[in-house]
C-alpha cells in the first residue's frame, strides 16, 4: 500500500460528451438484451462506473459517501436495518424519529436465521437498500458472506444517535458509495436504466467529480474511468496517458560487442 503526500489535483479531465455517448450506448444494449425481462419484472439496469486507479491507496474501514444528483432509488424503496440492540427497541426509536424502514434486524436474529448461503442470498434480494449501526458495521462481512459485496448491496454505516436520522438516511438515499484500498479497481453504482438520459449523465459527470475529491491525488492517480452494465462491455470515458517521465531514454547506443582476437 502507499501512503500518499498530498499534490496539487488537477481540473477534471472527463470530457461531457464521452457521457453523453456512452449513457445512450448502454441503455440501448441493456433494452435490446434484457428489455423485455426487465419491462415485465419492473426492473431497471444498473450503470456502473469502473475505476482504475495507478497506485492502491490505505485501505478504508468504511465505505465512502458519493452525493448523486438524482437518486437511485424511487419513493417506494424498502430498508432493511441491521442493529446491535433489539428490533423492537429499535423500531420504537425509529417511530419516534419519524422514520420508515421496512424491515429491522438485530445481530442476534442475523447470526441465527441467516447462516447458511442460500438464506443470505435471500436475505439480499429482498431488500432494496441495507444500512446498519455503524457500532455493529465491522461485524457484518463475516456474518453476511461475498454475496452482499457481489451485489454491490453491502450495509452502509448510519449514526443512531444523529438528532434527525430521518435526514441521515435520507442523504444515504440520495448517495453511491466506494471503498478505496480493496484492489486498483472499483466499481460504483451512478445510474440506471430507468433514469432519463439528462439525469444519467448529470449522476456519472457529479460522480466523477466527487471521485476525484476522495481519492488520494485526484486526477493524478486516476488511470482509466470507464461506464458499463453488469453484462455489457466497458465505454471509455476517460484514460490517462503516459507521463514522460514513464519513459527512459537511453542516451548512450548499445555497447559493442569485442571481436575476438584470432
Amino acid at each position: 500500500m502507499v501512503d500518499f503526500k498530498p499534490k496539487a489535483i488537477r481540473e477534471s479531465q472527463l470530457e461531457r460528451r464521452q457521457v453523453e455517448l456512452a449513457v445512450p450506448a448502454l441503455v440501448k444494449f441493456a433494452s435490446q438484451k434484457r428489455g423485455k425481462q426487465l419491462r415485465l419484472l419492473n426492473e431497471h439496469e444498473t450503470i456502473l462506473l469502473i475505476l482504475a486507479l495507478k497506485k492502491i491507496p490505505n485501505p478504508d474501514k468504511k465505505p465512502r459517501r458519493i452525493p448523486l444528483p438524482y437518486s437511485l432509488y424511487s419513493e417506494n424503496v424498502e430498508v432493511c436495518l441491521f442493529t446491535k440492540e433489539d428490533s423492537s427497541k429499535v423500531k420504537q426509536l425509529l417511530k419516534s424519529k419519524d422514520v420508515t424502514v421496512k424491515k429491522v434486524i438485530s445481530l442476534t436474529k442475523l447470526r441465527k436465521n441467516y447462516q447458511s448461503f442460500e438464506a443470505k442470498r435471500q436475505l439480499c434480494s429482498l431488500y432494496d437498500v441495507f444500512i446498519c449501526d455503524d457500532a455493529i458495521y465491522h461485524l457484518l462481512p463475516k456474518l453476511l458472506g461475498k454475496v452482499f459485496f457481489s451485489r454491490k448491496k453491502f450495509p452502509i454505516p448510519v449514526s443512531l444517535k444523529k438528532v434527525n436520522l430521518k435526514k441521515e438516511i435520507d442523504k444515504v438515499l440520495n448517495c453511491s458509495f466506494m471503498t478505496l484500498g480493496h484492489g486498483s479497481c472499483s466499481a460504483i453504482k451512478v445510474s440506471h436504466t430507468g433514469q432519463s438520459m439528462e439525469q444519467a449523465v448529470e449522476n456519472v459527470v457529479s460522480a466523477v467529480s466527487e471521485i476525484t475529491k476522495i481519492v488520494p491525488r485526484g486526477w493524478n492517480n486516476i488511470q482509466s474511468l470507464n461506464l458499463k452494465t453488469s453484462d455489457s462491455i466497458a465505454l471509455p470515458l476517460y484514460t490517462s496517458l503516459p507521463e514522460k517521465s514513464h519513459f527512459i531514454e537511453d542516451s548512450q547506443p548499445p555497447a559493442k560487442r569485442r571481436k575476438k582476437e584470432t
